[in-house]
């Protein structure tokens, strides 16, 4: 997930380097028989509108955009570039009809997951339930993020934050979509990336 300021920045990424490379390994030994490698094409879609979630998502190569459909319009509420997890909590925690869509924006491999399985594997070993609250506080963190940076950091300071921390995936996502995600024109997002 995307995280849009710095302030938590050292914080996030003591998550990743820490927490991460211990999920890949559990996920490519004890959680073997429970995962499924998805393969998407540019464009395919994990999750559509009216879906119920089932799964966690595990990105290890390309771009996904989670976004929403509002009077026609497509509101991109974030990106997941590799070792990301994905999925869409709400649907997923509620066994409800998700209200948006998780697509890939790249060609992705993504290691598959049911929340069902997830949950039988942390009956029989308790650093399960260690990695799902690790993983249910990291989100959380990222969210608060997200709005304390809508609320109180100005479009131009979430692009050059976005631009330090991710400028190699930025380059494959659609500027439409980047202005989506700030909340700003593309019109408003050409005038800030001028001055860069």
């Amino acid at each position: 997930m995307l995280s849009d300021t710095p302030s938590n920045n050292a914080t996030i990424q003591k998550y990743k380097d820490e927490i991460i490379p211990m999920l890949k390994l559990l996920l490519e030994t004890e959680m073997k028989e429970y995962i499924q490698l998805v393969s998407l094409k540019k464009n395919d879609f994990l999750l559509k509108e009216g879906e119920v979630c089932h799964y966690y998502y595990f990105v290890l190569e390309g771009i996904l955009r989670n976004y929403y459909i509002k009077d026609g319009t497509e509101i991109t509420t974030n990106f997941d570039f590799p070792n990301d997890i994905a999925t869409n909590f709400t649907s997923l925690m509620l066994q409800q009809k998700s209200m948006g869509y998780i697509q890939g924006m790249t060609a992705c491999k993504i290691y598959r997951m049911k929340a069902s399985d997830f949950d039988e594997l942390k009956v029989q070993n308790p650093l399960m339930q260690q990695i799902k609250e690790i993983l249910v506080s990291g989100y959380v963190i990222l969210l608060e993020e997200r709005l304390y940076s809508l609320q109180f950091c100005t479009a131009a300071e979430r692009y050059h934050f976005m631009m330090e921390r991710y400028p190699h995936y930025l380059q494959q996502i659609p500027l439409t979509y980047i202005a989506s995600y700030l909340g700003i024109s593309l019109e408003t997002l050409s005038r800030i990336r001028a001055k860069y």
